[in-house]
């Protein structure tokens, strides 16, 4: 049994886009992808490194930019 999943629009991150857990930390997602933050949740919003308006936000632009 083949299953096909239409992937039309979905997102795409790139490495350097910005993992944001709820208690504030953060971190680039490749970083989350090679299992370095394996000690947090999985609860994380992905915020595109380029949304800076998203990003200041949050409270961490001057962080990550």
């Amino acid at each position: 049994m083949t299953i096909t999943t239409n992937l039309t629009g979905a997102k795409v991150h790139r490495s350097d886009d910005i993992a944001v857990w709820p208690d504030g930390t953060s971190a680039e997602i490749g970083d989350v992808w090679s299992d370095e933050y394996t000690f947090m949740s999985d609860d994380y919003e992905v915020v595109p490194v380029k949304d800076h308006a998203r990003l200041d936000a949050l409270g961490i632009a001057d962080e990550v930019l």
